[in-house]
């Protein structure tokens, strides 16, 4: 989150916690400037007040006709690099810039444990 870099991780928690008002129905009938403005009032309760407003502008469009937003460039930076890797299905997970082929969808905790543990070192 280039908003508010500390935040990540509970700005993450908390929207996936209420997912379901992001799904396709709940949000069938508005606009993406209100999605937009749902995000951020999520981001509103897990993020300090000051960093509010730019998080905020960095949803807004751009001047373009579609330029997308200031996060659209990241968005693609990454499509572009996972596909260059011949990533083109989730979950695909790369480590050290490599395909992990073992990773799985069904991983819990202690699958994930056991994989982080064999490759980082501390």
């Amino acid at each position: 989150m280039r908003a508010s870099p500390d935040h990540f991780w509970p700005y993450s928690l908390a929207l996936f916690k209420r997912q379901g008002e992001f799904f396709d129905i709940p949000t069938s009938t508005l606009t993406p400037i209100q999605i937009r403005e749902n995000l951020a009032q999520v981001a509103s309760e897990v993020i300090p007040s000051n960093a509010v407003d730019e998080f905020r502008e960095l949803l807004k469009l751009k001047g373009s006709p579609n330029g997308g937003v200031a996060v659209t460039d990241d968005l693609k930076y990454t499509i572009k690099f996972s596909r260059q890797n011949g990533v083109h299905v989730s979950p695909t997970v790369l480590w050290d810039g490599l395909i992990a082929g073992e990773i799985s969808s069904s991983w819990g905790e202690k699958e994930w444990n056991e994989f982080l543990a064999a490759k980082v070192m501390v």
